[in-house]
């Protein structure tokens, strides 16, 4: 079933399967045409994959194209594989060529090649220009269907110009202003175009300040100046500032979700799925894992020969391992807690690599406070257990000692994987607390011995 679906939509589903069972299919047009392009793309993924190819095929072409965009890759590929080539084309024609590009860059390249070859030349090689970027950059997301806008221009020619646009043009909310040279000079928000007098120019009255982003532009970055700044659309620039393309809200919205799905399938210690969790075969979820947890088997090792280096302290005061998952527990806790904010806060550009030392005497400052608050209550525990003052001390300075390890290392850790091109989200979770552990057990046995005098 397809997420998100409520109870209006399951009872389409059930109307159009009742339909199907009767070959009613006059009744099924005029169902599918009272729905929304989106929904109709859940009803397809509630559907089996003949039944999606035959309501498919009844969808006006125009609406089809919508549903085609708004699928997921595992009905969008069963949907191709079933249409012919020429009516693939003909849809993502109809489609932004950004859109297009992403529903193309899910097959293979020899099929996308001769979907491309069918499709007119113009979008064929808008289309192709938009292939050409790299995956999960500013140019691969853009469309550059966007109003080009002469600075030297006025109001009264402008509205003319305006008038004869292409319909596929996907804003207006902002309109670029451009030179001769067609560098990108200024934006002219249309409420101020309208309100104007016709013989000003647009360089009188556009905003010459425009934040746009670079064409090879991280994704992620693209979705972080959108958020910030409120943006509707934001503009795309090469290296000499012309005028490429646009990136639209919607584009960005998927954007977050992706990212955000990205992450947290991250922050459990998996590589990120490329489909829906049900329609990913077995095979590939246990190649997405098994990484992770051979690095997490062998880094939780160290645990064990931590241990082991300890067995004589283990040996002379048993009650000293009842206090071992405390210690685990407690400071993967802590790590986790520090690495999730640290990580929201380079997501959302709260801080960057620059402000590691601030993050870190923060963090410090934390740990130190929540560090003497674990201890106290450890140290309340262990004399509740009747473990004796000295196993006590220790209980309550390792509990201390190791939530301002934790939380100094889950500062430090995430802004330098930045600094390497690591993406943050992989070192927390998991990975924090399998590196907490062992360096918790070690600091929590090197202080036994110290406190207990253990030999």
């Amino acid at each position: 079933m397809a997420p998100h679906v409520n109870p209006v939509l399951q009872a389409v589903h059930q109307r159009i399967e009742d339909l199907l069972q009767a070959n009613d299919l006059a009744s099924l047009r005029t169902i599918l045409a009272a729905e929304h392009p989106a929904d109709i793309a859940d009803l397809l993924e509630m559907l089996d994959e003949d039944e999606r190819l035959l309501i498919f095929n009844l969808l006006h072409p125009d609406i089809a194209a919508e549903v085609l965009d708004e699928t997921t890759t595992e009905v969008m590929r069963d949907l191709v594989e079933g249409v012919p080539d020429e009516t693939i084309a003909d849809l993502l024609e109809a489609m932004p060529m950004d859109d297009a590009a992403e529903v193309l860059s899910e097959l293979s390249d020899a099929r996308a090649e001769d979907i491309i070859a069918l499709m007119e030349p113009a979008e064929a090689a808008e289309v192709e220009t938009l292939l050409a970027y790299p995956e999960e950059t500013a140019g691969r997301l853009m469309t550059t269907k966007v109003v080009r806008l002469n600075s030297s221009w006025t109001v009264e020619h402008t509205l003319e110009v305006l008038r004869s646009i292409d319909p596929q043009t996907e804003t207006l909310t902002y309109l670029y202003a451009v030179d001769t040279m067609d560098r990108l000079v200024g934006v002219v928000p249309l409420r101020n175009l309208i309100t104007a007098q016709a013989a000003k120019s647009l360089a009188e009255i556009m905003n010459p300040s425009v934040i746009s982003v670079r064409v090879d532009t991280d994704q992620e970055e693209v979705a972080r100046l959108v958020s910030q700044y409120d943006f509707v659309a934001v503009p795309v620039v090469d290296e000499m500032d012309h005028l490429l393309g646009v990136i639209t809200h919607d584009d960005v919205v998927d954007i977050l979700e992706e990212e955000f799905t990205e992450d947290v399938q991250r922050l459990g210690g998996s590589e990120p799925l490329e489909q829906p969790y049900l329609s990913t075969p077995v095979f590939t979820v246990i190649r997405k894992r098994v990484g992770w947890l051979l690095i997490l088997f062998l880094t939780e090792m160290l645990t064990g020969t931590v241990m082991r280096h300890f067995e004589s302290e283990l040996q002379a005061l048993v009650a000293l391992s009842f206090f071992i998952p405390l210690m685990i527990g407690t400071g993967g806790n802590s790590g986790s807690q520090t690495t999730s904010t640290i990580i929201r806060a380079i997501a959302v550009g709260e801080v960057r690599f620059e402000d590691t030392w601030r993050l870190f005497w923060h963090e410090l400052r934390t740990g130190v406070v929540l560090g003497l608050v674990m201890g106290t209550m450890g140290f309340v525990r262990a004399l509740t257990w009747n473990s004796g003052i000295p196993l006590a001390a220790t209980v309550a300075a390792s509990l201390f000692t190791l939530v301002v390890w934790a939380n100094s290392m889950g500062a430090l850790l995430p802004p330098l994987a930045t600094k390497l091109r690591i993406d943050p989200a992989v070192i927390s979770g998991p990975v924090m607390s399998t590196l907490v552990d062992a360096t918790g057990l070690f600091i929590y046995f090197t202080l036994a011995r110290i406190i207990i005098g253990i030999v």
